[in-house]
């Protein structure tokens, strides 16, 4: 049963969708649209648009798009009637008593939190075994970790076996498949019939999502000689290592409050600052932040001091997040840990007060940077101070504001006993080359893609002119109800020669002949998100070609007189709207 066309107009009148993408996206004004950087895919030049007006987004660079509820689908990884709820629940909409909605990728996520639910109560249940006993003297004498810690987080041990776990959840009902596509098992690439737990003589940390559900997990290694410390759940339906945060559940709220995220590399470093009250620490889970982990970050604060590890994986882990944070706008600092390689350590050294005074001292993220410059560098040679040079003049480029530039400028020049003025000569000749540079990638990225086939209509690809008439006709119809009788009388939906176009048409001209809701909402179930994104474009496209009933009936004429045996002019979509301005013009 669909969703009533008056439930799905109220949540989007309560859900504005310029006030929930500005709540992921830093957004501003270009044009008739707002424009900002895509939250899915990495870009450093906008090309994510929002059209509130029409009550869309759409992205030119990846091919995103759609309505609100899309939206909040693809950034949060839910499927429809998730997304539905969410919004329902944000904007204070009742849902429908009778929905009727029936999804199978909700029943198998809900199957999946319950699957790693049971797996938590094994590895749990196995903490009080013999064979855990090792691992709990692990957490409570290494680890100082208190029992209510261990029990907060739902700590466990994952046996030393290779079908403890397996043999488990399969009396428990689950099927071979489910745990091999939830990461509890892996099958053997030499044998492909043998498969065996995923998680081998660990300590456990289940992941925990902001709504509470358990979506994976990640295991300590026990003993030294084990080559992978940490050992974390690969991408499921429910788990996406680079949209999660351990213990953001946890971390938010305290977030909120002070504005500021403690952002660690393991998740033992996040628990004992826990436990010793800086519940707003938070791990990437390994040493390699995200620019969506960054932006959920954003969500909740304005701040983040860095405690990463003091070893050279840490240390280069830490200049990539600085440059990751700044570019989502967080402002960064970096803690100095001596004594003490990580997080956990200096606090069971020195405690949760001397963390707390660290914590004020930490440098800020530029000063890290030019003090990083001097690793390895003889300070006290002309050669050293030349090397040490080079080397800040690329930091200082880097910082996006004059005013910050100039002041670390004037540091760093007065730090090294040279002039101001060769300083800026320097910097602006790294400048001006960064310029010419970005502009050769962005002309290349154009020309790529300008060239780039479609996926989602791939016969767009060999029919360009007859693709681009389709689209057009869309659009009119869209923004032109009253002309569909018309339209559909001339232009049956056999005349266009485009599958994926046709469904568009019939599903657009369906609804308009029944009096349907026709925004991009009425698409969602019937089309994916990819190809709602591709309907947005069209929506998005076409709407600076002030496409009349002159130029819609020109459209109409280019499929009534497509004759398929005849080998098609490969003509681009610029040449074929200009031609069509031309024809206008004779007329």
């Amino acid at each position: 049963m669909r969703l009533p066309d008056s439930f799905l107009q109220e949540l989007k009148d309560r859900n504005n969708i310029l006030d929930v993408v500005s709540g992921y996206v830093n957004l501003k004004r270009s044009g008739r649209t707002m424009s900002g950087l895509c939250p899915f895919h990495g870009e450093k030049t906008p090309s994510f648009h929002v059209n509130a007006e029409q009550g869309y987004f759409h992205c030119f660079g990846c091919g995103a798009g759609g309505d609100v509820i899309t939206f909040t689908m693809k950034y949060n990884n839910l499927d429809y009637w998730e997304a539905v709820k969410l919004l329902a629940e944000r904007g204070g909409v009742p849902l429908p008593e009778d929905n009727g909605y029936d999804s199978k990728r909700t029943d198998t996520r809900k199957r999946f939190y319950e699957m790693n639910k049971t797996a938590a109560r094994f590895f749990y249940h196995q903490l009080k075994t013999p064979q855990g006993k090792e691992c709990l003297d692990y957490l409570i004498n290494k680890r100082k970790l208190s029992i209510e810690t261990i029990k907060k987080y739902g700590m466990g041990f994952a046996p030393n076996s290779w079908s403890a776990l397996k043999s488990y959840m399969l009396s428990e009902g689950f099927t071979e498949e489910e745990l091999e596509q939830g990461s509890l098992i892996s099958r053997s690439q030499k044998n492909t019939r043998n498969t065996f737990d995923f998680f081998v003589n660990r300590a456990m940390f289940p992941f925990i999502d902001l709504a509470g559900h358990i979506v994976g997990f990640g295991g300590r290694a026990l003993t030294p000689d084990d080559k992978r410390k940490y050992l974390n759940s690969k991408d499921t339906l429910v788990y996406s290592k680079n949209r999660f945060l351990f213990s953001m559940n946890f971390a938010k709220n305290a977030a909120v409050k002070d504005k500021t995220i403690l952002l660690c590399e393991g998740n033992l470093d996040v628990i004992s600052l826990n436990q010793a009250g800086f519940e707003n620490a938070v791990a990437s889970c390994g040493t390699a932040l995200t620019p969506e982990q960054a932006k959920i970050i954003s969500n909740y604060a304005d701040n983040v001091v860095i405690c990463y590890d003091a070893d050279g994986a840490g240390q280069k882990a830490t200049t990539r997040a600085i440059k990751i944070l700044g570019e989502t706008g967080l402002k960064t600092t970096v803690i100095k840990m001596n004594g003490a390689k990580d997080p956990d350590e200096y606090i069971n050294k020195f405690g949760a007060d001397h963390f707390r005074h660290l914590l004020k001292k930490s440098d800020g993220a530029i000063e890290f940077e030019l003090e990083k410059c001097k690793d390895g560098i003889d300070m006290d040679t002309d050669i050293g101070r030349i090397d040490y040079l080079k080397k800040a003049y690329k930091v200082l480029a880097d910082i996006s504001s004059p005013t910050e530039r100039e002041i670390y400028a004037k540091k760093v020049a007065a730090e090294q006993n040279v002039s101001i003025t060769t300083v800026n000569a320097e910097l602006n000749a790294i400048l001006k080359n960064r310029r010419y540079q970005y502009s050769k990638k962005e002309w290349t990225r154009t020309i790529t893609f300008a060239d780039k086939r479609d996926t989602i209509n791939p016969e767009a690809n060999e029919h360009r002119r007859e693709s681009a008439a389709e689209a057009g006709i869309i659009y009119y119809l869209y923004n032109n109800h009253d002309a569909c009788g018309d339209v559909l009388k001339r232009l049956p939906p056999d005349k266009f020669v485009t599958s994926f176009n046709r469904r568009v048409y019939e599903s657009l001209t369906s609804k308009i002949t029944d009096l349907q809701d026709c925004s991009v909402s009425s698409f969602n179930g019937e089309f994916s998100p990819e190809e709602v994104g591709k309907i947005t474009e069209i929506l998005e496209k076409y709407s600076e070609l002030g496409i009349d009933a002159k130029v819609a009936e020109d459209y109409i004429n280019v499929l009534l007189n497509y004759k398929p045996k005849e080998k098609q002019e490969d003509i681009s979509d610029d040449d074929f709207f200009k031609k069509f301005e031309e024809m206008r013009k004779k007329n």
